[in-house]
């Protein structure tokens, strides 16, 4: 079987197919209780693909073309679904995603694929849902999803709960939490407090610092003091790399407080950013998640060939997501049934399979992913549990 078949593949029949996208300040999501549109999958599909080109910040606007490139990409793997694509421009804000959005409608779109940002998310749902439309956002931010949005990025609680399965797997079951003080670190001290309690963790303690670099080295002796005192043998950080994690970790290690002799470090962002973090002393033998690299490489090679530049972190979702509207369409039409894009077809307990590796949608709209447990070891991120191929099978 062709790499392009077997990424198609049914998880089972019926089955359905999709960094962590960028998100912004919690959205409320939208009260949508109408009827979906129903979409004939024997007839071509307008699909509206929403990216922040017109932004006129020249690195998103390369992240946006990437998506764009890898959009087509999947356009043309597809088999058994004939799909019209459609580029809107978001620019990277609510008002010019609400007018591409309007476009879209007027257009004739039957289903939206994008955009990237959650605010945009937000703004464009009303309308999507006034239309009878489903939205599959590439964000990850939670609190937009419901309704007829799906989101499609990696979120805290997904990253959360790998890592703590993986933890008590492994016989570390005290668990501290580390987060920055503000809503991106409250969220993921929640996130990783839900994943505790569902897979027999024991939560130890969760303390926050300040953002303000020198208000951080204050308190890090306090906060290694904590949790010494505590007893935990793993510590799940919410920070970035790009922020202060390098910092909070480096400055609980100044206070004899280590990874490996004290307890296991854990992140929920993706460690490997940089060379210059993975070779952070204080990041040594922590873990973090990351979709199936298998599977990404095979992508990112694809993408190289088809474009000759590297495919940027977020463009698989562009190309998963418009995956995922083709199988929908594929087993619509193999089944006879009349609508392609169903709320049953979309939460099928299968899920879909991707360059991204597995994910499902659940009925609230968020979604579950299967990723892998990689390591730091002088310098290099190695896989020290891979991730799964399938839901309920291993690291799932």
């Amino acid at each position: 079987m062709s790499f392009k078949n077997h990424l198609f593949s049914a998880l089972r029949k019926p089955a359905l197919w999709a960094a962590a996208a960028l998100g912004l300040a919690a959205c409320e999501p939208v009260n949508f209780s109408g009827p979906i549109e129903a979409v004939d999958p024997n007839q071509p599909v307008v699909v509206a693909l929403m990216v922040p080109l017109a932004s006129g910040n020249s690195v998103t606007e390369q992240l946006a073309q990437n998506m764009v490139n890898a959009a087509n990409m999947a356009v043309r793997d597809l088999n058994g679904a004939n799909i019209d694509l459609r580029v809107y421009e978001t620019g990277g804000n609510a008002e010019m995603a609400v007018a591409a959005a309007n476009r879209a409608v007027a257009d004739g779109a039957q289903i939206m694929v994008g955009p990237l940002y959650s605010a945009s998310t937000a703004a464009i749902a009303p309308i999507a849902a006034q239309a009878g439309i489903n939205v599959l956002s590439f964000s990850n931010t939670t609190s937009v999803a419901g309704g007829n949005v799906y989101i499609m990025g990696i979120t805290f609680d997904t990253v959360a709960d790998r890592l703590v399965r993986q933890s008590v797997a492994d016989g570390k079951t005290n668990i501290a939490i580390v987060y920055q003080e503000g809503v991106s670190g409250e969220s993921g001290k929640g996130s990783i407090e839900r994943a505790i309690a569902r897979n027999g963790g024991n939560l130890t303690t969760a303390v926050s610092y300040p953002l303000n670099l020198t208000e951080m080295g204050e308190v890090a002796s306090g906060i290694a003091e904590t949790l010494r005192a505590s007893n935990s043998n793993a510590v799940v950080f919410t920070d970035s790399p790009l922020r202060g994690l390098g910092f909070i970790t480096a400055s609980l290690a100044s206070n004899r407080f280590r990874t490996r002799r004290d307890a296991q470090f854990m992140g929920l962002s993706r460690w490997d950013s940089s060379d210059e973090v993975l070779v952070t002393p204080s990041l040594q033998g922590g873990w973090f998640a990351v979709p199936d690299p298998g599977l990404t490489l095979q992508f990112e090679t694809r993408y190289q060939l088809a474009y000759g530049i590297d495919a940027h972190q977020l463009s698989g979702l562009a190309y998963d997501g418009i995956a995922a509207v083709g199988a929908m369409i594929s087993a619509a039409r193999a089944s006879g049934e009349s609508n392609a894009f169903s709320a049953e077809r979309l939460t099928d307990p299968a899920g879909f399979a991707g360059v991204t590796g597995i994910f499902r949608f659940k009925a609230d709209g968020t979604n579950e992913r299967g990723l892998a447990i990689m390591k730091v070891e002088n310098g290099v991120a190695t896989m020290i549990s891979p991730a799964p191929r399938s839901f309920g099978g291993v690291g799932s």
